[in-house]
C-alpha cells in the first residue's frame, strides 16, 4: 500500500470513530425541573404529590441529626378508613421526566391531599466551557499559538507555529472526548 493509501484509510476510521463516539456517548445530567404541579389521583388510589414552590414548606417539625439538611418536606392529610383506628401513610419519591416526585398511598383509607415541597434544590451545573488557547514550544525551539473548541464530543483545533528556521506551520486538529 502507498502512503496515500494508508492516509485514506486512517482518514476514513477516524471519520468513522468520531461518528460512532458522537452517537453512543452518554448524554450530559442535566438538573431537576422544579416546577408547580397539581396532584394527580392514580387507578389503584394513590397520589402523585401536587408540587409546591419552597417558600410554602411546612416548620421542620422533627429534630434532625447534626449536619442534616432538608431536601424535600412533604405535607399528607388522610382520611381514614371505615374501622380503621389508625393510618398507615406510604410515600416514595420517584424520578420521572427529569424530576422528582412523591407518591403518597393509604392501606388504610383515602389520601385526601398530599404536596411536595422542594426545600433544596441541588445545585446547577456550571456552564461549560467550550474554548481552550494557549502556547505551544517544540523541542526543536519553534513557538506557536493554539485554540482548541469543543463541539459536542468533538475537539476541534488549530495551531500556528514559527520554526526555527523562520517557516510558518499550521496544523489543524480533531478529536473526540471521551
Amino acid at each position: 500500500m502507498t502512503t496515500l493509501r494508508w492516509v485514506e484509510l486512517v482518514g476514513i476510521l477516524a471519520i468513522v470513530a468520531a461518528v460512532l463516539a458522537w452517537a453512543f456517548w452518554p448524554a450530559k445530567p442535566r438538573p431537576e425541573y422544579f416546577a408547580p404541579a397539581p396532584m394527580v389521583r392514580q387507578v389503584d388510589g394513590s397520589v402523585i404529590a401536587a408540587r409546591a414552590p419552597a417558600s410554602q414548606a411546612p416548620a421542620v417539625k422533627a429534630v434532625l441529626p447534626r449536619g442534616a439538611v432538608v431536601e424535600r418536606a412533604a405535607r399528607i392529610v388522610a382520611a381514614p378508613a371505615v374501622g380503621a383506628s389508625s393510618i398507615e401513610i406510604d410515600t416514595e419519591l420517584v424520578r420521572m421526566d427529569n424530576q422528582r416526585r412523591l407518591i403518597v398511598s393509604s392501606p388504610d383509607g383515602t389520601i385526601d391531599t398530599a404536596v411536595d415541597i422542594p426545600v433544596d434544590p441541588p445545585p446547577v451545573p456550571p456552564a461549560p466551557k467550550p474554548w481552550a488557547a494557549g502556547l505551544a514550544y517544540g523541542t526543536d525551539h519553534s513557538v506557536g499559538l493554539w485554540v482548541d473548541r469543543d463541539v459536542g464530543k468533538l475537539v476541534l483545533g488549530a495551531q500556528v507555529t514559527r520554526q526555527q528556521d523562520g517557516k510558518v506551520q499550521t496544523q489543524l486538529r480533531a478529536g473526540v472526548r471521551f
